[in-house]
């Protein structure tokens, strides 16, 4: 389906108004936007969009986005997954509550 929002699941990125948002945003629209991912979806929706684990040329782009310190690991979610991808830049991002 082309053009489904899918929240990513055990990634905490801010906000747009938050610091970094902005940047974020950008890095995420150069990395997938009009290209071709994959996505496998939990069955969970939130904020009006499905959730779901996406990869782009099979890589996870929770991932990416986490190495390249644009996002953080959502352990509570994730379980720890994207922990080992966290950057000085990405530690620097506070973490949502709901996360820890």
């Amino acid at each position: 389906m082309s053009g489904l929002p899918v929240r990513l699941n055990g990634l905490d990125g801010p906000e747009l108004d938050e610091r970094g948002g902005k940047a974020g945003k950008r890095f995420m629209q150069g990395l997938v936007l009009h290209k071709p991912v994959q996505c496998e979806l939990t069955g969970a929706k939130t904020y009006d969009r499905l959730v779901g684990t996406c990869y782009f040329n099979g890589v996870d782009i929770a991932q990416i986005a986490v190495s390249e310190g644009h996002a953080r690991d959502c352990p509570r979610y994730s379980r720890g997954r994207y922990k080992k991808f966290e950057t000085s830049a990405s530690k620097r991002i506070p973490r949502k509550s709901y996360c820890r």
